[in-house]
């Protein structure tokens, strides 16, 4: 397993009472990965646009397909990097 940051970039054109109305289920699906040990942790910053997800995968594929879990990330563009943990 590796751990990889994936930054999340809402598409310009979401609509933001669509996202509003999908945070209970974002939260529900969120809580399901963190007790899976697949979500790490969760960051947004809003005036970027963005949100920062910390995940546990086997692979890229992996990490990728544990993001598309949660109901937000239809409104996403993704980048993802495998990172180092610190030491």
């Amino acid at each position: 397993m590796a751990t990889y940051m994936i930054v999340c970039t809402f598409d310009p054109e979401t609509n933001w009472d669509d996202i509003s109305a999908v945070i209970p289920d974002e939260q529900i699906a969120a809580a399901e990965l963190q007790k899976e040990g697949r979500l790490l942790s969760v960051r947004v910053s809003k005036s970027r646009d963005k949100v920062f997800l910390e995940v546990v995968a086997d692979d890229l594929e992996d990490a990728e397909n544990t993001v598309q879990r949660l109901p937000m990330a239809k409104w996403w563009d993704l980048e993802i990097y495998e990172i180092a943990l610190p030491v």
